[in-house]
């Protein structure tokens, strides 16, 4: 019995991370022959920062049936890119920047497969609009048009802490980082509207949201790029806990 309680006690957990979608032409001009060809790249910082915490990290190419990944995962994270397709929030087109419908349809149906297989998910800065859009809420466009904090790092670091955010009391983040932290950041458009089932559960000082939160407590998004900062970050944490505890 001792063995048995160890094995589940320490099984590691499988986390699927999505990635970005391209053509051939799209990485190099030195291979003609694969200029058409479909390619998924990925960020490593996102598995390095899994495996950090504890979980085995899984890249997900695109496929036509996402369920199949949900019914074999622990968890799922979303990751940055490109715009979500302003289509599907009834948005204007003349802001939007690399948007993929591909991706959009992948990372749509993914959610709604991990949200049936009861996995949780943790959405970074694309991977928040995603959630937020998912659940019926809206962006706003371009955050250029706002007066307020700067979302997008002057200098193109990673690791540079431009602002900082504030988090909601008895929230999953407030519970994770306490009542604030400094943040990079890297984004044009923000969480407007916010969904049905799903709270903003953070803020930077201008109120552009920062991160939200489903009722159920298994999905999460944060605007942020956490696994660009040095230290790995609670959000890594708890997902593979949380993974781990299904």
């Amino acid at each position: 019995m001792a063995l048995v309680l160890r094995t589940v006690l320490f099984v590691t957990p499988l986390i699927g991370i999505t990635g970005r979608t391209a053509l051939g032409s799209d990485i190099t001009s030195k291979a003609p022959h694969l200029a058409d060809s479909p390619v998924d790249w990925f960020f490593g910082e996102y598995a390095s920062r899994v495996r950090e915490a504890g979980g085995l990290p899984v890249e997900l190419p695109v496929i036509d049936n996402p369920s199949e990944y949900a019914e074999r995962l622990d968890a799922v994270i979303l990751s940055g890119g490109g715009d979500v397709d302003p289509k599907r929030w009834n948005g204007p087109t003349e802001t939007s920047f690399r948007v993929s419908e591909k991706r959009d349809a992948f990372e749509f149906d993914l959610l709604e497969a991990a949200i049936e297989a009861d996995i949780p998910v943790l959405g970074i800065c694309r991977g928040l609009q995603v959630i937020n859009v998912h659940f019926g809420g809206s962006l706003i466009p371009h955050l250029d048009a706002v007066d307020g904090d700067s979302h997008s790092s002057a200098t193109g670091d990673r690791q540079e802490l431009v602002h900082s955010v504030s988090f909601e009391p008895e929230s999953i983040l407030y519970g994770l980082y306490g009542s604030s932290t400094m943040v990079n950041s890297f984004h044009h458009q923000a969480a407007d509207r916010i969904g049905p089932s799903l709270r903003a559960t953070s803020y930077s000082s201008d109120g552009t949201v920062e991160g939200i939160e489903h009722s159920g407590g298994r999905i999460l998004g944060v605007q942020w790029h956490p696994e660009m900062l040095k230290d790995l970050q609670p959000v890594f944490g708890w997902i593979v806990q949380i993974a781990r505890s299904r």
